[in-house]
């Protein structure tokens, strides 16, 4: 792995509420979690206002932390087309803001989430929460369960872009 892909930038998309993580491989490929938190948007904002937020934070977290590769958790349908549509816009401005900066993106879907980090494809929230703490020697993760995926998204991600699989 190169020096440029020993930082990691988890992130769990959301229309308005977007997890982020930013995880370092170190030697002997101990993985360590620098930040992780979520990127808030004011309710009732609407796009593209959102959109701009989600970017300014995002290009903000890119210049601070500088990783070289993205892993941003893959959506899945949803009923209601509304959401799903905001969803998507959000994604798309994230994968496009990682691109323009030259970041490497792998997209996990949410069974290789929880699979890579559990064991287990069907694993719920508190379970993928735990053994997180487990893995990166956590004594506690706080926050909003996006940021959890997030750091999810990207311990997955570096397991993906070591070729290991992970279904």
């Amino acid at each position: 792995m190169e020096n440029s892909e020993t930082r990691m930038i988890g992130i769990d998309p959301g229309s308005h509420r977007v997890g982020y993580s930013i995880l370092e491989k170190k030697e002997r490929n101990k993985i360590s979690l620098l930040t992780y938190g979520t990127i808030d948007i004011q309710p009732g904002t609407k796009s593209p206002e959102n959109l701009i937020v989600i970017r300014k934070t995002l290009s903000r977290l890119l210049d601070e932390y500088t990783p070289g590769l993205a892993s941003v958790e893959e959506l899945f349908f949803s009923k209601n087309q509304k959401t799903a549509g905001r969803v998507y816009e959000s994604r798309g401005c994230i994968l496009l803001t990682l691109a323009e900066s030259g970041v490497r993106i792998i997209e996990p879907s949410v069974t290789q989430i929880k699979k890579g980090t559990t064991g287990n494809g069907t694993a719920d929230k508190k379970q993928v929460r735990q053994a997180l703490k487990l893995i990166l020697g956590l004594d506690d993760l706080s926050g909003h369960d996006d940021s959890w995926d997030a750091v999810a998204a990207g311990f997955v991600g570096f397991a993906m872009a070591s070729d290991i699989r992970v279904r």
